[in-house]
């Protein structure tokens, strides 16, 4: 059965009337116009920051148009813990002055639940906020919530035991992607101009991907990382999610304490195309994204195909490699974490609801890996790391598609069925998100249109470590190439 798309879906369909604070926007958009009329949630950052300042509404207005449309549209699951008392404060001012933001339930805002989506942290309420939201906040940005997430971000679906599972905006009866599923169907879907979400593997790059929207991972160490519930210190991110690249630029300028930096333009550049990164896809990701890669190849770029030595090695090799690294480091990650909270790392683990996250995580009780297997992973890590820096010295970026496949759809579990073949859903879909985190490289994911069934498709370029400005730049002028009909949420 064909799933309805964005403009079809009977959850996106409706908007209803906002109905608007007494004593705010009168003289703006003015007391008699019809308050359905409006296209608030279709802004990007920028455009809202401008409407801001333009007084086309007020800030607390804007925060009120959105939180409608999220009860309106709360069949998606985007959020654990809707916060409308915060997104209707005053803002602080600065770049960000009354920009709501959709962040992920294992990023810490003093006063607000972080759940991780697992039990036992149900009632954990941080009393500092993480470093990130520091920067956010004082900056200007207003909290909309604390968004659906895999359970404790070891999955790549999005589908959720204990807590609300956030489905596809653009086919709802799909699954958002993970493990920041939450922030990417908010963001999609028009509930938030742009949000947060961690990635260790493919976090924010998957479930953007297959949202149809952008997903950034920065240079790991790029965003202070304090306050966040980690999975593997040595591999996690804070990534970024927005419609545009340009608010992807001015969030990273908060969070990195930089001046923003405009888009430019820029020539021609060498591509590399890893062939191993081409091959058993989905018949509808394979056509998409040749058609991408026909559209750069006639914008003057240089398609070159290389081999896997521009990830250290083949991708078989790394994705074990990613998996048991993070695993050796979650107890002790989550131990930190849980130090000032009244949960142990025993007791979250013991509580786990959702199968496939028990399944991966308890048998860590009683088999932790060992301290040898480790250090030896870290080795090949550093190994594989100097042989990607040399291989792709004259790339500008390498390009393959985020996902192999599209959204799942709802009910999936840990096995799927690929072109034809049962295979393990989780590193099925970190196969091309895998070798940025493990190589410490920035790598973002651009909407490239959908399948003839409606889905999502991403195309992936990763750059070069702390070089997270030229990638971005050369995304800016990128998504023109390959996507020019961008529509926003409806």
């Amino acid at each position: 059965m064909r799933p309805p798309n964005a403009f079809e879906s009977p959850i996106l369909r409706f908007s209803p009337p906002i109905r608007h604070a007494a004593g705010y926007g009168a003289g703006v958009r003015g007391e008699q116009e019809d308050p359905a009329m409006s296209d608030s949630h279709t802004w990007s950052v920028l455009e809202a920051r401008t409407a801001l300042r333009a007084r086309r509404l007020s800030a607390r207005e804007y925060a009120e148009d959105l939180i409608a449309r999220t009860r309106a549209l709360a069949a998606l699951g985007a959020y654990i813990t809707p916060t409308p008392e915060f997104a209707t404060r005053a803002p602080n001012p600065g770049p960000l002055q009354g920009i709501p933001l959709a962040i992920k339930d294992n990023i810490d805002i003093a006063g607000v639940r972080t759940t991780a989506a697992t039990p036992r942290l149900r009632e954990h309420i941080p009393t500092a906020d993480s470093a990130a939201w520091r920067l956010l906040a004082a900056a200007g940005a207003v909290l909309l919530g604390k968004t659906s997430m895999h359970e404790l971000a070891y999955g790549a679906t999005g589908a959720c035991t204990a807590a609300p599972t956030a489905r596809n905006p653009v086919a709802p009866t799909h699954l958002a992607g993970g493990s920041s599923s939450g922030t990417a169907a908010a963001v999609a879907a028009g509930l938030a101009p742009a949000g947060l979400g961690t990635d260790t593997g493919g976090s924010v790059r998957i479930p953007a991907a297959v949202c149809g929207i952008i997903g950034f991972r920065p240079s790991t160490g790029r965003y202070p990382e304090s306050g966040v519930l980690h999975l593997s210190p040595t591999r996690d991110a804070i990534g970024v999610m927005a419609r545009t690249v340009p608010d992807i630029l001015l969030l990273d300028a908060v969070l990195t304490g930089r001046k923003p930096s405009t888009p430019r333009g820029s020539g021609p550049q060498r591509l590399a195309i890893p062939q191993e990164g081409w091959r058993d896809l989905h018949p509808e990701v394979h056509r998409l994204a040749t058609r991408a890669l026909d559209a750069l190849e006639r914008a003057g770029h240089q398609l070159i195909p290389v081999d896997e030595s521009v990830h250290g090695g083949s991708l078989d090799e790394l994705l074990p490699l990613a998996m048991w690294v993070s695993l050796a480091e979650t107890p002790a990650a989550f131990r930190a974490y849980l130090a000032d909270s009244t949960a142990t790392f025993e007791e979250v683990i013991a509580s786990i609801a959702s199968p496939d996250v028990r399944e991966i995580l308890t048998p860590l009780l009683e088999f932790p890996i060992p301290e040898q297997q480790y250090r030896a992973d870290l080795k090949t890590q550093a190994r594989l790391r100097e042989t990607a820096a040399a291989a792709r010295t004259e790339f500008a970026a390498t390009v393959m598609p985020t996902t192999v496949l599209p959204a799942v759809p709802v009910g999936s579990g840990t096995h799927l069925v690929h072109n034809g073949v049962e295979a393990p859903t989780f590193p099925t879909f970190l196969r091309h998100t895998g070798p940025a985190a493990i190589l410490g490289l920035p790598s973002i994911t651009l909407p490239i249109g959908a399948t003839r069934d409606g889905l999502p498709v991403g195309l992936q370029f990763d750059g070069h470590p702390q070089r997270d400005i030229d990638l971005l730049h050369l995304a800016e002028c990128l998504s023109a190439v390959i996507n020019p009909d961008r529509r926003a949420p409806d």
